[in-house]
């Protein structure tokens, strides 16, 4: 177990507004990546998030005079959360190829129900009747989401999406064990690190050829990287410290923000509309699973954290950060 974290500002009583800042900002990358995908391939995108946030924690890290003193065994743990979440974004920017992005974002929302099982079986826990409950329903909204019932046919992006979802379930579990060992400044090094490394070795491979020079100086591109630099560097450190007040299944809830916030940026930004009907009436099953699973006093929590976040944000902003 380390010491205490330089990321002090993130404590029990505020760490789910954080993680409502991170379902907003993910909710946004989602747009942001769905316009970059116009002129820079997947890969180029993901590796030039990972480089920058790469540098910035660097210097950061620098900066703070920390010492890197991780044993193997830590190191492996958190490259093998870390490749877990490289499989996560993969899955993610196929997904954005390939459907809408409120699609892509409500599927992923599914990763609320997997969470839980995933949690109690590392855990060795029993399995809550709820949950079971509300991943049957759940089932049933993805059926309504992804199917064609005209040709009984599936999109490939929603089920890259799915993907992404269980992926992403994965990773937060696995994030959530490392981060009883390892603290989130270390882990984000190295999750940046080998992010860094691997999709500059998959665009190297596979997409150097498809770079035109002439979409490189839109001035659109450079300030969407620069947000998605910060998205990156965000989410993770935040996510990582948060983690240690709120539980994953909990952490899971909060981010059904994040689909909310994806649908009304794509439709701001891009003009993006909901894929009719069929789209509207699963994502209203899926959002009515999680809401299932979480019942009684964490729903009424929920919503009472949604109402506060204006008055704690603003209180954040107060804070001297060191």
């Amino acid at each position: 177990m380390t010491g205490e974290s330089d990321m002090d500002f993130i404590n029990k009583q505020n760490a789910h507004i954080f993680l409502m800042l991170n379902a907003f900002l993910w909710g946004s990358s989602y747009v942001f990546s769905k316009i970059m995908l116009i002129y820079i391939p997947r890969f180029f995108i993901l590796f030039l998030c990972s480089l920058g946030a790469l540098f910035c924690m660097s210097v950061i890290y620098i900066k703070l005079n920390r010492r890197y003193n991780l044993s193997l065994i830590n190191i492996a743990m958190c490259a093998l959360a870390t490749l877990i979440s490289i499989a996560s974004n993969t899955f993610c920017m196929l997904a954005l190829e390939k459907t809408t992005t409120s699609n892509a974002a409500f599927i992923v929302q599914t990763s609320v129900i997997f969470t839980p099982v995933v949690s109690a079986v590392t855990e060795k826990k029993k399995i809550r009747g709820t949950n079971i409950a509300a991943g049957l329903i759940s089932l049933i909204g993805l059926f309504v989401l992804i199917c064609d019932l005209d040709t009984f046919s599936f999109k490939t992006g929603d089920i890259f999406a799915l993907g992404n979802a269980l992926f992403f379930t994965f990773y937060l579990v696995a994030q959530n064990i490392v981060l009883k060992r390892v603290d989130p400044l270390d882990f984000s090094i190295i999750f940046h690190l080998l992010n860094t490394i691997v999709f500059m070795v998959l665009f190297g491979t596979t997409e150097r050829n498809y770079i035109n020079v002439n979409l490189l100086g839109n001035p659109v591109l450079l300030p969407l990287v620069l947000m998605s630099i910060f998205i990156t560097i965000f989410t993770v450190l935040a996510q990582g410290k948060a983690l240690k007040y709120i539980n994953p299944e909990k952490a899971n809830i909060i981010y059904t923000l994040e689909p909310v916030a994806a649908m009304v940026l794509a439709f701001i930004l891009i003009g993006e509309k909901p894929d009719g009907i069929r789209t509207i009436i699963g994502s209203l099953i899926i959002l009515g699973s999680v809401m299932y699973s979480v019942k009684g006093d964490s729903l009424k929590n929920m919503f009472e954290q949604f109402i506060f976040l204006a008055n704690q944000i603003y209180k954040v902003r107060k804070i001297n950060f060191r």
